[in-house]
């Protein structure tokens, strides 16, 4: 029994003599797991007391001591001119203006975690560069681990309501948190060039007017506000474009809309006639759940892509009427999850529990489109018995299908001239390239009838192609 107390005794000694307590005085050269720290562009912010200050992403830093006896560092920042950078070491964080953190302790063979973040609340110019250093001065060795980022100045929105006609042409970007609303009669047009970043959760909602004006050298961008690079793909940053029940006269030129839940919305019949929504030029990629989304709405489309969206590239739901040429709409990819046709359309009547309560007819219009995708089925027309189709259409298009093979095989006047189940032969979809190759099916393929005279890259259509781009 004594002989085990002896022996518990000397491991309590031994333990408590350990190398990594005894802290060395001398310079010590700390090991670092980046030689910079770079964060992708962040949004400065004027009034911080109306939205409170956007932060980045946190960028961690691993720092080893590779010595075998425990050191102290003092951590601070070089400069931090504009307060731009804030540090928190190991549950630590920084003090005032330098970011300071004292006496940080790292045991011998060990390592130590920096989090850092970007906090910008300037007035500043449109666009500038900050570099900054952080410091570490261990026993008199000083060394620099560098930090970098962009800072953007803004025009910033939270729950506008936009009540006169108003154009967007700042070369600024703008900024959306929660919502904005183009009142009833109100038009807001966005010029070629525009940036339009929306926070989580956010929506453009219109019950007047929206005419975003692009082109194809110059577009206007739609997306998250998260520019960091592992975000340039990602889904459901924010929520979309609403187009209300009064609202008219929607045009869509030149636009590129990425990162949404659902990137266009359309609410209800026509009031006057006129397209609810003339979609052109554009491509809507990289959706949560619906690229273009239509309930009893008149929609046109020419000249566009949509792709890779959760569950539809274009649903039309509740009738409505649509008129789709020269489109390309595809999914492929990681898309295991979706069950559903990419282009679907139902004339299904609008009901509550005691019945039908309004029939809205469904029309539809398909020329010169690929729609195409990873599931047997990408084409779906979900016809209620209670339900009303007025007009179908469907010819000179690329399409994957079983389920209607034989039904758009057929040749009369409404439906005739389709490819089904060729492969389009894109130049590279893993890359998001739906371009067609030379070799395409549909290369030459198309109606020349519409006369439509580019495509979406503004390329002439001499020998009209199926889908949005004329092969190279």
């Amino acid at each position: 029994m004594k002989y085990i107390l002896y022996i518990v005794f000397i491991s309590i000694v031994i333990g408590s003599c350990r190398k990594d307590d005894v802290f060395t005085n001398s310079p010590v050269s700390l090991n670092f797991s980046t030689d910079s720290i770079d964060f992708d562009t962040i949004f400065s912010l004027k009034d911080s007391g109306v939205i409170g200050t956007p932060r980045s992403i946190t960028l961690r830093l691993i720092v080893t001591n590779p010595n075998e006896n425990a050191v102290k560092t003092n951590i601070q920042m070089e400069g931090n001119q504009y307060g731009l950078f804030k540090l928190n070491a190991d549950g630590i964080p920084g003090s005032g203006n330098l970011q300071k953190i004292d006496n940080v302790e790292i045991r011998g063979k060990d390592s130590i975690y920096i989090f850092i973040q970007t906090y910008i609340n300037p007035d500043v110019s449109n666009q500038f560069q900050v570099t900054d250093n952080i410091l570490f001065n261990t026993n008199g060795n000083l060394q620099k681990v560098l930090a970098l980022t962009y800072a953007m100045n803004a025009n910033y929105f939270k729950n506008n309501t936009i009540s006169a006609e108003t154009t967007w042409n700042d070369s600024k970007p703008y900024v959306i948190y929660n919502d904005i609303l183009v009142e009833k009669g109100v038009k807001l047009t966005i010029n070629p060039g525009v940036k339009i970043y929306s926070h989580n959760n956010s929506t453009i909602y219109v019950a007047g007017t929206l005419v975003i004006d692009g082109t194809v050298d110059n577009p206007v961008i739609l997306q998250g506000d998260r520019l960091d690079d592992d975000y340039k793909e990602v889904p459901n940053q924010w929520n979309g474009i609403h187009f209300l029940q009064s609202s008219i006269n929607n045009k869509i030129q030149g636009a590129i809309i990425k990162n949404g839940f659902v990137g266009v919305r359309v609410d209800s019949v026509s009031l006057n006639g006129n397209p609810k929504l003339t979609l052109t030029q554009t491509i809507i990629q990289d959706m949560g759940a619906v690229g273009l989304l239509s309930y009893s709405g008149y929609i046109k489309a020419e000249n566009n892509l949509i792709s890779n969206c959760g569950q539809y590239s274009v649903l039309g739901d509740l009738g409505g009427r649509y008129d789709l040429t020269f489109n390309t709409f595809v999914a492929l990819g990681a898309s295991g999850a979706r069950k559903n046709a990419t282009v679907t359309f139902t004339n299904t009547p609008y009901k509550d529990d005691k019945g039908v309560i309004t029939i809205f007819p469904l029309s539809y219009t398909l020329r010169n489109n690929i729609i195409w995708g990873s599931n047997e089925d990408e084409i779906n027309f979900v016809r209620d018995e209670l339900g009303v189709t007025q007009t179908s259409i469907v010819k000179y298009n690329n399409i994957k299908t079983q389920l209607f093979l034989d039904e758009l095989a057929q040749s009369n006047s409404t439906v005739q001239n389709n490819q089904l189940n060729f492969d389009p032969l894109f130049v590279d979809y893993l890359k998001k390239n739906y371009k067609i190759k030379g070799g395409s099916p549909c290369s030459g393929a198309a109606d020349q009838t519409t006369g439509i005279p580019t495509d979406l890259a503004d390329k002439v259509r001499l020998n009209p192609s199926i889908g949005a781009y004329e092969p190279d």
